[in-house]
């Protein structure tokens, strides 16, 4: 019963991302201080799995994102992320190597959800093809939001910082 409702939560954030409709300012996912605090459900889908699974974007679960070191590294390649979860450790700085496989100008920005307009950190962007490495300062522990602003609704992920 909980896949096939994570399940159907899943197609229908798809259906939404799709629509191209307003944002009505919020974001029901948001989770950081102040921000209200995702369902179970909501939480899997936006993370691109279920049941606390996370998935690449192929949808085969994938290993839990959880943090493994202080360097981090995400390729752009045909205007998509070669993931949607990114993990670091909390409250130490860390390293984001970026390869950029495209001619387009791309780059990453965390935010505290997927509709906040101040970034917590954001990179240049930069044309590819070309490998860059960002420095990050140390973040809170906390569940965020990463695109590139060259394609954000196509470019996008969970950041998750503990």
């Amino acid at each position: 019963m909980k896949k096939v409702l994570a399940l159907g939560v899943v197609l229908a954030f798809s259906l939404v991302a799709c629509g191209g409709g307003g944002d009505d300012g919020g974001d029901p996912l948001a989770v950081g201080p102040g921000a209200q605090t995702p369902t179970t459900a909501a939480a899997a889908a936006r993370a691109g799995g279920a049941g606390g699974e996370h998935a690449d974007h192929g949808g085969n679960p994938t290993a839990d994102c959880s943090p493994s070191g202080t360097t981090l590294s995400i390729t752009a390649s045909g205007t998509k992320f070669d993931k949607n979860c990114l993990a670091a450790p909390a409250n130490q700085a860390f390293k984001i190597n970026y390869d950029n496989k495209d001619q387009l100008a791309h780059n990453i920005v965390i935010l505290q959800s997927h509709s906040a307009t101040d970034a917590m950190y954001k990179a240049d962007l930069f044309r590819g093809p070309a490998t860059k490495t960002f420095d990050v300062p140390a973040m809170a522990p906390g569940t965020y939001a990463f695109h590139s602003d060259s394609n954000p609704a196509q470019m996008s992920g969970t950041f998750i910082v503990k």
